[in-house]
């Protein structure tokens, strides 16, 4: 299901990079009319070159000319500001924006393991102060394939500059690959954890909106960022982590057999901040 979903969203990415080249070309005009205006962000805009980020400013900018006006009925090629073309082509870019949005905010990982909702049970911790834990219902084998880490991928730098640093306690369910370069985001834009992750990114306007609202169906499920670190004296760790820099994937496997009630452990590197642990 989730191959079948990137899929669809390159095509539909694919597509709309031809399509957003004609939408920005004939709203030239209008962009042109509000020259002034347009300008006068040129600084903040230069910031941000993409047309992920552009785009909300050039609609913000070119709204007002579709409302009816007496005094701007037409621009200097005696086309309508109102026509079905301009409507068409603010149509076409607002679809580009979202299919942008669906491919590079959306939500990462699933949970792999047949009913997995079932099998799986976040409860408080057996970690003195590491609040919620991840235990198992039923017996599970070694080498089982438990699923990948959930959440919006990011680059690393942006995810710490922003969220990072103004929600702290996100950098703590984060996952950051070994490389340095991204890091996995489960969290909501408050950078708290939640049974699902939205998807969504506080740095891309609208993004976190669009997708609590429209796209809602690609929620993941988060049970895998309740797995916690074990004690001293437990017996060590029961689940292994394996990053795929390629696809930007972390599988959690089973390195042990499981019985129903036990709580699962990871070792989550030199790196993880343990100082929340009693």
């Amino acid at each position: 299901m989730a191959a079948a979903i990137n899929a669809f969203l390159l095509l539909v990415v694919a597509s709309s990079s031809f399509d957003v080249t004609l939408s920005f070309h004939s709203l030239a005009f209008i962009t042109t009319t509000h020259a002034s205006r347009f300008n006068s962000n040129k600084n903040a805009r230069g910031k941000k070159s993409t047309a992920i980020f552009a785009l909300p400013e050039l609609l913000a900018s070119s709204l007002p000319l579709l409302a009816p006006s007496s005094s701007a009925a037409v621009d200097g090629h005696g086309v309508s500001l109102i026509s079905p073309q301009v409507l068409t082509e603010f149509a076409s870019a607002a679809m580009t924006y979202l299919s942008l949005i669906a491919y590079f905010d959306r939500p990462r990982g699933s949970l792999t393991i047949p009913n997995a909702e079932s099998t799986l049970q976040v409860r408080p911790s057996h970690v003195p102060n590491a609040g919620l834990g991840l235990f198992t219902t039923q017996s599970l084998s070694k080498g089982t394939i438990l699923g990948t880490y959930p959440g919006v991928l990011r680059p690393a730098n942006t995810f710490y500059d922003g969220k990072g640093r103004n929600f702290p306690q996100a950098i703590g369910y984060s996952w950051r690959f070994t490389d340095n370069k991204y890091v996995i985001d489960p969290t909501d834009s408050q950078g708290n954890i939640q049974d699902v992750c939205l998807g969504g990114s506080s740095e891309v306007p609208f993004s976190n909106t669009i997708f609590s609202t429209i796209f809602q169906i690609w929620k993941v499920n988060t049970a895998l960022c309740r797995i916690n670190e074990p004690p001293i004296g437990v017996g060590g760790c029961n689940v292994s982590a394996r990053e795929n820099l390629d696809t930007r994937e972390v599988v959690f496997e089973l390195i042990q057999d499981v019985v129903p009630g036990q709580e699962l452990y990871l070792d989550y590197g030199l790196t993880y901040d343990r100082s929340m642990y009693g």
